[in-house]
């Protein structure tokens, strides 16, 4: 017998995955608060206790004797690449391909729009828990750089990750969904081992940003398209026809 598919069901099926909320909306974005929260606690309990800095600073003093030849180069050359100013003009590019291939603008928008909120709000926990860099002077390979601002979380591996997890909820319905998921994994496991090669970060850094990141970012993505979206005009859509993928 034929089986008949709802209104709901085709739309889901024509409209890019980036533009659906989530399917799962309160443990979406349960999930995305919790995870900001645990990541303030955690950054205030090791920046204001000492808690974890030891072994830390071991690992980064571990990674950092790696940080020679072309591993060096490698981490200097993540760092700069990533730089603040570096992320805006490769998120501004990223943006433009998207509109140009989609001929969505809201689809362009939507991904601007989700990666700026997840990445810029993470600097307000930079804010609030103020935790100092790794002394270079204990590095045998310092990077030469002195970041003015505070350690934790990284904003370069917050802005990584989340352009990771946004390319694949934006290919999620896509054929190219494998090849985008190992892509942001490898990524984002070569700007982890960079940073704290580099001694600009500390392990807990990273793995904080990441969880964030993972976490946060699907929260914003869905808030932007339950209550941003529907505001934004249709024929900004462009030519949508049929796409059963962004």
């Amino acid at each position: 017998m034929p089986t008949h598919r709802s209104t709901e069901d085709l739309r889901q099926e024509t409209v890019p995955a980036l533009l659906l909320p989530s399917r799962t909306p309160r443990a979406t974005v349960t999930l995305g608060v919790a995870a900001a929260v645990l990541v303030t606690v955690f950054g205030l309990l090791i920046a204001k206790t000492g808690w974890m800095t030891r072994a830390d600073l071991r690992g980064v003093e571990a990674l950092n004797a790696l940080h020679t030849g072309l591993l060096g180069a490698v981490g200097a050359g993540v760092y700069r690449v990533f730089s603040p100013v570096s992320a805006v003009v490769l998120t501004v590019v990223i943006v433009g391909v998207l509109w140009v291939v989609t001929k969505d603008l809201r689809v362009a928008a939507v991904f601007a729009v989700t990666v700026a909120v997840t990445w810029l709000s993470s600097d307000i926990v930079k804010m609030l828990v103020e935790r100092p860099r790794p002394d270079h002077a204990v590095l045998t390979n310092p990077l030469g750089i002195a970041p003015a601002d505070a350690s934790f979380p990284s904003g370069h591996m917050v802005f990584v990750a989340t352009l990771a997890v946004t390319f694949f909820l934006l290919a999620r319905r896509s054929v190219h969904r494998g090849t985008v998921t190992v892509i942001g994994f490898v990524a984002v496991l070569v700007v982890a081992f960079s940073l704290v090669a580099d001694g600009v970060h500390y392990p807990s850094d990273v793995i904080a940003s990441v969880v964030w990141s993972v976490a946060v970012t699907p929260a914003v993505l869905h808030l932007v398209d339950r209550y941003a979206l529907p505001r934004v005009p249709a024929r900004l859509a462009g030519s949508t026809r049929e796409r059963t993928s962004a």
